[in-house]
């Protein structure tokens, strides 16, 4: 026990677990196993100490290499980072039409992409009710992932992220973000929504916050805007939606064409 207190003592969060970048760490790897060969060309022993410390380091820390963010992002080739998801784009969009999908589930009109009333306003009821308490949002995102509601956490770290019973389950912009999503769960459980694929709903729901004219929380106009995000590997300009009166991030959209886009 006191042994597993130390080692979660020695890592750092910010980059292991669900946060770990691999294209980093590949990196690292590779690094730490260059300098291992080449100390134990002239001090075997040695050469196994560095191995060991290094391969260590990337395990707790998620690097071994001072400026590893730096290194990935100048020299890394695009080829590899998009192999790890790491070039906008690289991830193929779940297939089918949104558009049609959406509409069928009576989220959309059918002549333009903006949210039907009937949606909209159940939407909102539902989310403005679910901020009301920790334990309100909890018991959706039970009821969503079909888990006891005691083992769902929900914590901030660069954004808000979802785990149950210490597993990730995901990560959102901002908690605004995660309550939209939950209220589209609890909204759409009577239509079908649930036998549709968990990738494919993450991206439905991701869609209607973006096509929401209003804040599902605090009801202020969203704002449409062109915005660059930097991580650990590079930069990626996208279309960020946010509400101006409660600083939420609603989502971030890759400015490639897709079938509809917020503000279009």
């Amino acid at each position: 026990m006191r042994l597993v207190s130390c080692v979660d003592w020695a890592r750092n969060p910010v980059y292991t677990g669900p946060n770990r970048c691999w294209p980093c760490t590949t990196v690292n790897v590779v690094l730490v196993a260059v300098c291992a060969i080449t100390v134990a060309t002239v001090a075997p022993v040695a050469g196994g100490m560095v191995a060991g410390l290094g391969i260590a380091a990337v395990w707790l820390w998620g690097y071994a290499v001072p400026g590893t963010p730096t290194l990935t992002r100048r020299y890394l080739p695009t080829r590899v980072l998009a192999r790890f998801g790491k070039v906008p784009g690289a991830t193929p969009a779940p297939t089918g039409d949104p558009t049609e999908q959406l509409s069928a589930l009576g989220v959309l009109r059918d002549d333009e992409p903006r949210l039907t009333p009937a949606f909209r306003e159940t939407w909102t009821d539902t989310a403005a009710a679910l901020v009301e308490s920790d334990r309100a949002m909890r018991q959706a995102a039970g009821e969503a992932l079909a888990v006891p509601p005691g083992d769902v956490s929900v914590d901030a770290n660069g954004g808000v992220e979802l785990t149950v019973a210490g597993d990730w389950v995901g990560q959102w912009p901002s908690e605004t973000a995660l309550v939209a999503d939950l209220a589209t769960e609890l909204t759409l459980s009577d239509t079908g929504w649930s036998s549709i694929d968990r990738t494919v709903r993450a991206d439905l729901a991701a869609r209607i916050r973006g096509l929401a004219e209003r804040c599902p929380v605090c009801e202020g106009p969203t704002r449409v805007s062109e915005d660059t995000v930097e991580s650990c590997c590079g930069s990626a300009d996208v279309i960020a939606v946010t509400c101006p009166d409660c600083t939420a991030r609603l989502v971030e959209f890759d400015p490639a064409p897709a079938a509809f886009a917020p503000g279009k």
